[in-house]
């Protein structure tokens, strides 16, 4: 399902309430540019990371807020010895998917507890948090999922 033009709209607003440099774009996944500061979303539901995240905190966000927020976050909390962590561990944990050592979801919950993954989320529940009502209204006004 695409978003309308009334909600990307809406969407960038949100967006620009954190940084205004921020780009938003709708892609097949969730994404993020971080060197582009660019976030790509789409309106599937990443179920794995949303279920990796309720065992993680004590609150229900909305799936969909959450998930861009957790882009957002690669871009406010990367460093480069993150994304150096990054792409070492998820080559190897990508070898063991490979070689079946690991299935689909053993590599999906590793990928979430990479510490720049772990970061980006974290940065983007603090965020959910501590504007609450906003996120909330905005996942009202968008129609969105759970």
């Amino acid at each position: 399902m695409k978003l309308t033009k009334e909600k990307m709209k809406l969407i960038k607003e949100f967006i620009k309430t954190i940084d205004k440099d921020i780009k938003i774009r709708q892609s097949k996944k969730f994404e993020c540019d971080i060197y582009e500061e660019k976030i790509y979303i789409t309106t599937k539901k990443p179920q794995y990371f949303y279920d990796w995240l309720l065992s993680k905190i004590d609150f229900k966000p909305n799936w969909f807020i959450i998930a861009i927020l957790h882009e957002v976050g690669h871009i406010m909390t990367n460093t480069e010895e993150l994304q150096d962590n990054r792409e070492m561990l998820y080559g190897l944990y990508s070898l063991a998917y490979k070689t079946k050592e690991i299935n689909e979801k053993e590599i999906n919950l590793k990928y979430f507890e990479i510490p720049a993954e772990y970061e980006a989320t974290m940065w983007g529940v603090e965020f959910y948090k501590n504007n609450f009502k906003l996120c909330e209204e905005v996942a009202e006004m968008l129609g969105m999922w759970d």
